[in-house]
């Protein structure tokens, strides 16, 4: 997993916090819930930026990749002698490495931004649930 995954993995919040923050709001405990809803908007921006960089990264050896197997491709068409035999397979089994690695980064991509949607969903209903139950100069229960 590379730093900007591990980055996005760090600012998801554990199902701990999301229940502490559901105690917080259950008592109009407004100074232990209002600093998570008034970071909000900071941390998704930096999540979306973290993604968009290592989507980019993803593409961008993706397309290397691509390259990469059309060369040996094209070269295994040239007529390949004996000796060539052993470096095309071992050109295709870095290829084929370099395939599995780029498609794990994807899925665990792919994976955070699924949690990272389902935070945001359970954030916005929070902080409108907050809202409904501890309107301005309600105090803490």
């Amino acid at each position: 997993m590379t730093i900007i995954l591990a980055l996005i993995s760090a600012a998801l919040m554990s199902s701990a916090d999301m229940r502490a923050l559901d105690a917080a709001i259950d008592s109009c405990n407004r100074d232990a819930a209002l600093p998570v809803f008034t970071d909000e908007m900071r941390r998704r921006s930096a999540a979306a930026t973290a993604a968009y960089e290592e989507q980019e990264r993803i593409s961008t050896e993706r397309a290397d990749l691509a390259a990469r197997r059309l060369q040996v491709d094209l070269a295994s068409e040239d007529g390949a002698k004996k000796d060539a035999a052993a470096t095309q397979a071992r050109s295709q089994r870095d290829l084929s490495r370099a395939q599995q690695a780029l498609d794990d980064r994807q899925r665990a991509l792919d994976d955070l931004r699924r949690l990272e949607a389902m935070r945001r969903e359970a954030i916005d209903l929070k902080r409108q649930y907050f809202l409904l139950r501890c309107p301005a100069g309600k105090k803490e229960r």
